[in-house]
């Protein structure tokens, strides 16, 4: 059961981040995306030279931690990897604007399915136009969730 959960939490996490498309947001309508990822979003990990279209996402499952508490109840807390390409004149704008959206998204997603209790963004970072115009950003995310049935 813990692998499919697993397996299920990134997928939804794969299907919030595709509603990024440059329209007002179906969480908040006052909120507007900066960005259109075109479904660019996808659950494994590729590197920049196997990139044909920007921007795009990819998503990638982490260690996953349990702690089995008394009567039945084990949480787990499971990290991912959220990895952000872009190609524009101007990478550093643009993927602080995408990572903006995705943070957006996390914050804002229904979280009770699954037995998700807590979504947080622990880190966020780029390659500060190392690579202009192509930019890499990073946003580390902890999903806790119950996995007792």
């Amino acid at each position: 059961m813990a692998t499919s959960r697993r397996r299920d939490i990134a997928n939804f996490l794969v299907g919030e981040l595709k509603k990024i498309d440059g329209n007002a947001s179906s969480f908040d309508s006052s909120y507007t995306y900066q960005v259109n990822l075109f479904d660019n979003v996808f659950r494994r990990l590729k590197f920049l030279d196997e990139i044909n279209d920007f921007p795009s996402v990819y998503l990638q499952a982490g260690t996953e931690d349990r702690v089995y508490q008394s009567k039945g109840l084990t949480t787990s807390t499971l990290d991912l990897m959220i990895r952000v390409y872009v190609h524009t004149e101007d990478a550093v704008e643009t993927l602080e604007s995408t990572m903006q959206d995705i943070e957006f998204v996390i914050y804002n997603m229904d979280t009770e399915q699954y037995g998700i209790m807590d979504v947080q963004v622990g880190s966020m970072s780029t390659d500060e136009g190392l690579l202009d115009p192509y930019g890499i950003g990073e946003v580390g995310v902890t999903v806790s969730y119950d996995v007792t049935d």
